[in-house]
């Protein structure tokens, strides 16, 4: 796979091939243009312990495709994600799968996808999941739509909530302690989908 990353104050331009992951808090503003046939494949992390608050600029040429995943697990830190996906081009696809797990921690996901009126045959789906491992912990989601056209394929979800009781006490009953089986399921949380971009 060829790779391509020309990178100007936290702008990148990306003309064939990428496959990176890229530590968000270390970026403010993160600005990506998929150039027309180019492909993206971007995971995102918030290493360390400090509070981070990133957005997320993609925009999107003819038949371009991103691929945009993030896992974070914030202990006693916020995480605020914003991400703006522009379809400029026909027959672009992107695909978003944003995972937060807080433990006395905050996150913040706000995403929208805009496709033009003039822009057609896009696929665009947006994904947020969120897993609260305390009554300290608070997960805000704000998955938007700006779709101008009939003729596109575009999707959204979240999903707040705990870890499943049921897991819990299956892991528990095979010897696992709390914390164990909190780490096993936490781990196959994230494993859905990152595991390969890791």
């Amino acid at each position: 796979m060829n790779k391509v990353l020309v990178m100007l104050e936290n702008n990148y331009i990306i003309d064939k091939s990428l496959e990176t992951k890229i530590n968000i808090a270390d970026f403010n503003t993160l600005n990506f243009k998929i150039k027309s046939n180019a492909k993206a494949c971007l995971f995102f992390e918030a290493k360390g312990n400090q509070d981070s608050n990133t957005k997320i600029n993609v925009e999107l040429d003819e038949n371009a495709s991103c691929e945009l995943y993030g896992f974070f697990k914030n202990t006693k830190k916020k995480t605020n994600l914003i991400t703006n996906v522009i379809h400029k081009g026909s027959k672009s696809k992107c695909n978003q799968d944003f995972r937060f797990v807080n433990k006395r921690g905050k996150s913040s996901f706000e995403g929208k996808i805009t496709v033009p009126k003039d822009v057609v045959k896009c696929e665009s789906h947006m994904l947020n999941k969120n897993i609260l491992l305390d009554t300290h912990s608070d997960a805000f989601a704000k998955p938007e739509l700006d779709i101008n056209n009939d003729d596109v394929i575009c999707t959204h979800g979240c999903t707040i909530g705990a870890l499943d009781e049921d897991h819990m006490f299956y892991l528990q009953s095979r010897g696992y302690t709390e914390d164990e089986a909190t780490e096993i399921l936490v781990e196959a949380f994230a494993h859905m989908r990152t595991q390969e971009h890791i």
